[in-house]
């Protein structure tokens, strides 16, 4: 079920920084110029918000490097009391990963809002109000060498593993289920698989998962530990359509 409210929505820092957490001295959510979401869903806005951009620039003087980390791998699981997702972001010049996970509590905030008008009118008129939307962020950067190494590891069993299929059977699973993963990946630029996965894949399905649990538990290891990382995730050059 979706929170049937429009309003004006702003891809802004200054109001999205407030969910963002992670082992970064300092981050910049938004775009230049901003990118304002009017008369949208207030859950289409935090799907464009969560889904990012292609990747994710950063900043570093302890270790002198100023790059850029693309996205290689994205799982997302959706239903309707929540968005999540998991991403790995890497920067093969520097050998460098980052990871974030996203997590919007659907079902929290539609309570919240349907039970109380004078709230449904301000998520209406403004989409960010008070502790509405409940989004958690976790972005963690410069993943040390084992488990960074276990992710790109895995990653190469996921890619074995694709190529030894029908790649059309693949593309075969067009209706999303619950308990099902929604994945990206991306080879470089131009390349790019992007596929709905279910427990019927199970060597896909199994992979995904071991996937998913090195990112939960690199964030749960490095989250509390601050670097002099800067980081950005800059939605002007974003390949995400908005729809």
């Amino acid at each position: 079920m979706s929170v049937l409210l429009l309003g004006d929505c702003v891809l802004d820092n200054i109001v999205l920084k407030q969910y963002e957490h992670g082992n970064f001295s300092s981050i910049y959510i938004g775009s230049k110029p901003i990118i304002n979401f009017a008369m949208l869903r207030l859950e289409n806005f935090i799907s464009y918000y969560l889904r990012g951009p292609g990747g994710l620039d950063y900043k570093s003087e302890v270790h002198d490097v100023e790059s850029y980390a693309r996205e290689i791998f994205y799982i997302e699981q959706v239903d309707a009391n929540k968005i999540e997702n998991w991403i790995v972001y890497y920067d093969d010049e520097h050998n460098c990963m980052a990871l974030r996970h996203c997590f919007w509590n659907k079902a929290l905030d539609r309570e919240q809002i349907m039970n109380d008008e004078s709230l449904r009118i301000a998520v209406r008129e403004q989409c960010i109000v008070d502790s509405i939307p409940h989004i958690n962020n976790e972005t963690v950067i410069g993943v040390s060498k084992t488990e960074k190494n276990n992710l790109l590891d895995t990653i190469n069993t996921f890619d074995t593993a694709i190529s030894k299929m029908n790649i059309l059977k693949l593309f075969r699973n067009v209706d999303y289920s619950t308990g099902d993963y929604r994945i990206s990946r991306s080879y470089d630029l131009d390349v790019r698989i992007e596929a709905i996965i279910n427990k019927d894949q199970n060597e896909l399905y199994s992979v995904i998962g071991e996937i998913q649990s090195l990112i939960v538990n690199t964030l749960k290891a490095s989250i509390n530990i601050t670097t002099d990382y800067k980081v950005a995730l800059d939605y002007q050059f974003s390949p995400i359509d908005i729809i």
